[in-house]
């Protein structure tokens, strides 16, 4: 990962000012800023507060397709991440962005850190959530899985045929078996159209 010039030469002097923050937006849109600074930072057109005394735990990163997680941990603040919000599901796989930075000069910053929230657990007052990388959708099962064998019955509601509407049909005895996926059908009279 590259650093920004600007931002390298200032950690390379004898005295940095640097802090983390993170802005994070939710599914309807609303995006809310947080810093571990002690004051309120802004940039991106987004404001960092100081006083939601949100914190995050140093961000594993790996090389490869290792899942990069974190975490964050807060105070649930009415004005900033209420207990009801997170009751609705409004920070569910909430994207997440976070930043290490210098604060007296916020163009001099490094992103590092980018996913969405995942599991998130209160108690007593306080919040913990889980920050996901964006790694973490590859371990995610997408879409269908096909294979050779199949498990229902033909005919049955999980096996998908509608066996009254497939146009064509008879009943018959399977007279011959050639193969793992090969038979021959004995079919008595001949076949009738069933469609409607």
């Amino acid at each position: 990962m590259s650093i920004d010039s600007d931002f390298h030469e200032h950690l390379k002097c004898g005295c940095t000012t640097t802090c983390r923050a993170w802005a994070v937006t939710r599914k309807d849109g609303v995006q809310l800023g947080f810093t571990d600074h002690d004051g309120d930072l802004e940039f991106d057109g987004i404001k960092f507060r100081a006083d939601t005394g949100m914190t995050a735990r140093a961000v594993e990163s790996s090389t490869g397709m290792a899942v990069d997680n974190s975490e964050a941990v807060g105070a649930l603040n009415s004005a900033a991440i209420s207990e009801r919000d997170i009751e609705f599901g409004l920070y569910d796989d909430a994207e997440v962005r976070a930043w290490w930075l210098n604060w007296a000069d916020t163009r001099q910053r490094q992103l590092i850190f980018s996913g969405t929230i995942g599991e998130i657990e209160r108690s007593e007052g306080t919040f913990r959530a889980e920050l996901r990388g964006l790694a973490e959708r590859l371990n995610q099962p997408r879409g269908r899985v096909y294979q050779k064998g199949c498990l229902a019955k033909l005919g049955a509601p999980e096996c998908g045929v509608d066996l009254e509407h497939l146009g064509y049909n008879a009943e018959g005895v399977i007279s011959s078996i050639s193969g793992e996926t090969s038979f021959s059908v004995s079919i008595d009279g001949t076949f009738e159209n069933s469609l409607v």
